[in-house]
């Protein structure tokens, strides 16, 4: 059972269950999955296009789709794997027709941070360069990754699933997800390291 499964403290119902409650066409149920789970869904969409309206329509759509194909629900994995498959295809039907729009920030944690911005031989370009720019450095690194890495960085690190999860999502072996996730880190840091040299080559020529 994954943490999103289990039992709240407050003892409201499981996502399984009231996922089970809306195969049968219970509307209330529903609700409370869509209110749960909105905002995971928004921010995966909006990691991946950096679109804040396309984000929210296919966020909509995510959740239309559920409703519309409930009866084929069957409780027999973890309820996050069921609802980010349908985001992952819902994505890769769109992404030929997406166009870029100006980049926007989304939260990150501290490790997940720190990890991107492994020190190099020149040290670590989180040392060096302010939050905002490191920020962006990150975010414009994200864009420039094959799909599959991206999507595997995304679901761990912004929307934090296990990679057994992820796994479940992109239907692929485990090892398949872990291996995407390191080759997207590496580009990362590497993208990190050549802004960081280029901050330093510019600072040793002013002195």
């Amino acid at each position: 059972m994954t943490r999103q499964d289990q039992e709240p403290s407050n003892a409201s119902p499981l996502d399984t269950e009231l996922m089970l409650q809306t195969r049968e066409g219970d509307a209330s149920a529903f609700e409370q999955i869509y209110s749960r789970h909105y905002r995971k869904v928004l921010n995966f969409f909006f990691a991946m296009s950096r679109d804040a309206g396309l984000a929210a329509d296919l966020c909509h759509e995510t959740f239309l789709r559920i409703w519309k194909f409930r009866g084929r629900y069957a409780a027999t994995g973890p309820f996050v794997a069921y609802l980010f498959a349908f985001a992952r295809n819902i994505w890769f039907e769109k992404r030929r027709s997406l166009s870029r729009f100006a980049m926007q920030g989304y939260r990150v944690a501290q490790s997940e941070w720190d990890e991107c911005a492994d020190s190099g031989p020149l040290g670590n370009p989180a040392d060096a360069l302010d939050r905002a720019e490191l920020g962006e450095a990150i975010e414009r690194a994200i864009d420039g990754l094959p799909d599959d890495q991206r999507m595997a960085f995304v679901l761990r690190t912004v929307e934090g699933l296990s990679l057994e999860e992820i796994a479940a999502v992109m239907m692929c072996p485990v090892n398949t997800v872990r291996s995407r996730r390191i080759l997207a880190v590496r580009k990362l840091r590497s993208s990190l390291r050549r802004l960081f040299a280029s901050r330093v080559s510019s600072h040793s020529k002013v002195l």
